[in-house]
């Protein structure tokens, strides 16, 4: 884009974003003490600030350097004890909580192995700092599947905005690697735009660190590959040869640990009672049924769309729905750190915002409503900030609340922006094809 073409957000926009980025992170920064203080009244164990990371990193570490299963009861208990002071019994009914088991698939530690050798003070600052790094990639892959050019100040404010949501913050704090495996799905597109398929199966296949996040992405490009196989097989080619090596490997570093694997997974489940984020704002049968009406209706829009180019419209949106129905469907996937994987929505609407406002009065209401929807934690998190923590007062946990919970109302607002913007897209197309004939 020529430097001399002016933003499209204008000064007082760029203003409010700050005033409302500045107050997501004071908010954030403020918010763990109030937690903490308030885990110790409910008398369950008491978690230091160990992160998510941990049972990784340990587990690597001892894999690594010791020669020791990561998924063996007594690496699991050494984990807990760091966690909470003291082994967890599953049988107590407070100590049903989050066992801190090594749950990922082993050629983790493959990516792991460079932070293995330090202590895990100096592993929570490198890995921040190279998650915030992966979160811009990320946004940076995007633009360039999505083929969306952006001045400087855009692509600061954007990168503000995103790094100061409560889906990034929340990653960053945990040090989750699933902002990793977002920014690898990213990468995995803007490679598929732009021919090189063999590097995007490859990435796709590293992703599966966590399968529940990749499953479906996967899905969709293996359909798209389907859908023009001699051209794009490479893409097939490039996911079999790395998923194959990574399992080759870690099999020759641990034997038999495919075995072990799922029955750690089956019960990080378990021990969760992980619900989809459909099953936690419907009933059990309803949200079923919403979940295959979702799957079977956003499938058969690949169906039709699968013979599209990777740097087609229709190709970012299909993409952009499996993500949103990764965080929604899937049930371990309903964390808000996982929401990330719902930027490229949110920058396909940026990008197609004309068609989004092509309508009737009703659908501008609509859209207005739902963009105020999915920025209501920023609008909502400088007020909080402003609030003096008083854990004496329940007021101030339901105010404290407000900023986080209304996150939770990001998938709706991407689903209703979808919805607007596949409409409006396939109306144009409509009558541009009538007036053409």
């Amino acid at each position: 884009m020529p430097a001399s073409q002016p933003p499209l957000l204008r000064p007082p926009l760029l203003i409010l974003l700050l005033i409302c980025s500045a107050g997501m992170w004071t908010y954030w920064n403020r918010a763990p003490a109030a937690l903490h203080a308030a885990n110790i009244r409910t008398g369950l164990p008491q978690a230091n600030a160990l992160t998510d990371l941990y049972p990784r990193w340990y587990g690597s570490r001892e894999l690594l350097l010791h020669h020791r299963d990561p998924y063996g009861a007594e690496v699991s208990r050494e984990i807990q004890i760091a966690y909470y002071g003291r082994a967890l019994n599953p049988w107590v009914q407070t100590d049903r909580l989050d066992q801190e088991r090594f749950a990922y698939p082993l050629y983790v530690v493959f990516l792991l192995l460079p932070i293995v050798p330090l202590e895990f003070a100096t592993v929570r600052i490198v890995v921040w700092w190279f998650l915030a790094a992966v979160t811009a990639a990320s946004l940076w892959f995007w633009l360039r599947f999505l083929r969306f050019h952006l001045s400087i100040i855009d692509l600061v404010a954007i990168l503000i905005l995103a790094l100061s949501s409560i889906p990034v913050m929340q990653g960053l704090s945990f040090l989750q690697l699933g902002l990793l495996v977002a920014a690898l799905i990213a990468g995995a597109a803007a490679c598929a735009a732009s021919g090189q398929l063999f590097l995007a199966g490859m990435l796709m296949a590293v992703a599966t660190i966590k399968p529940q996040m990749a499953v479906l992405p996967i899905a969709w490009f293996l359909l798209w590959t389907a859908g023009a196989w001699r051209p794009r097989r490479l893409l097939l080619f490039g996911f079999g040869a790395t998923l194959a090596a990574l399992i080759l490997a870690s099999e020759l570093l641990l034997p038999a640990w495919m075995i072990r694997y799922p029955k750690s997974l089956t019960a990080y489940s378990e021990y969760t009672n992980s619900k989809s984020f459909l099953g936690t704002i419907f009933s059990a049968n309803w949200s079923w049924v919403i979940a295959i009406v979702a799957l079977l209706a956003v499938g058969w829009l690949g169906w039709k769309v699968r013979r599209e180019p990777a740097d087609s419209v229709w190709f970012a949106i299909v993409l952009a729905f499996v993500l949103l129905l990764t965080v929604t469907v899937v049930p371990t996937v309903n964390a808000s750190f996982n929401q990330v994987l719902l930027l490229p929505a949110f920058l396909l609407a940026f990008q197609h915002r004309r068609e989004l406002l092509r309508g009737s009065r009703l659908r501008h209401l609509t859209l207005y409503a739902v963009t105020g929807l999915a920025l209501l934690p920023w609008l909502l998190a400088p007020i909080v900030a402003l609030a003096r923590p008083d854990l004496r007062n329940p007021l101030y946990s339901v105010l404290w609340s407000a900023p986080l919970l209304s996150s939770f109302a990001l998938p709706l607002a991407t689903a209703a922006i979808l919805i607007l913007l596949g409409s409006g897209l396939a109306r144009n197309s409509v009558d541009t094809n009538a007036a053409q004939t």
